[in-house]
């Protein structure tokens, strides 16, 4: 696993702070499932899959405080444990900003396809490099790891290339965590509309394996 993964992994916010508003829209795909959080830091989502869910976390001080919760955790390099893992071994595979980190997305995305279950579901946030934030606000949010940017027209390429039939896409704002921003966020992913991509900070896709 590449290095600046490391880097990002430590330095990333735990606890319910670093949780995004818009999980609420992706987590009904994995309720109820066997699922692998993969890049999980401390059990941030896994703490709400089911007892028989794991994660695995390269950062080990992540990792244990996620175990001190009671969250079946794995310490160890995310490419190398996932090799270790047996073919359809899960229901679901969660995969929140890490493919931006990674040497190799497209042969990471072949590994999660092979983990899952026929008729599985995969769950991957990504960051949107190019918005508005960023361009007119000065919002930099983004700490020097990202080795790749995509575009949701690119990440459905790439979840194509890897065996996957893309599902539905949904796109985070910031600051939406009080009961209007929640609401506003939920009206946004109710319509498209021009220069959506632009205006959101980040997305979830939800891919199923054929």
């Amino acid at each position: 696993m590449n290095k600046l993964y490391g880097e990002y992994a430590a330095s990333r916010l735990v606890g319910h702070f670093g949780e995004m508003s818009s999980w609420r829209f992706v987590y009904p795909y994995l309720r109820d499932k066997r699922v692998l959080d993969i890049g999980c830091s401390d059990g941030l989502y896994l703490r709400y899959l089911s007892k028989d869910s794991q994660g695995i976390e390269q950062v080990p001080v992540l990792a244990e405080v996620g175990r001190k919760k009671g969250l079946n955790i794995t310490n160890g390099d995310l490419a190398q444990t996932i090799r270790q893992l047996r073919d359809e071994a899960f229901e679901g595979v969660l995969c929140s900003h890490i493919m931006e980190h990674i040497d190799s997305p497209v042969l990471m995305l072949r590994e999660i396809h092979r983990l899952l279950e026929s008729t599985g579901t995969l769950v991957l946030g990504l960051p949107i490099e190019k918005n508005i934030y960023r361009d007119l606000l000065r919002m930099d949010y983004f700490n020097g790891t990202h080795i790749y940017a995509f575009s949701v027209r690119n990440a459905r390429k790439l979840l194509v290339e890897a065996g996957f039939i893309p599902v539905r896409v949904f796109f985070h704002l910031p600051k939406c965590r009080n009961t209007v921003g929640r609401i506003l966020e939920s009206c946004w992913n109710l319509t498209r509309w021009p220069f959506h991509e632009y205006l959101s900070i980040a997305y979830w896709i939800v891919a199923a394996k054929p």
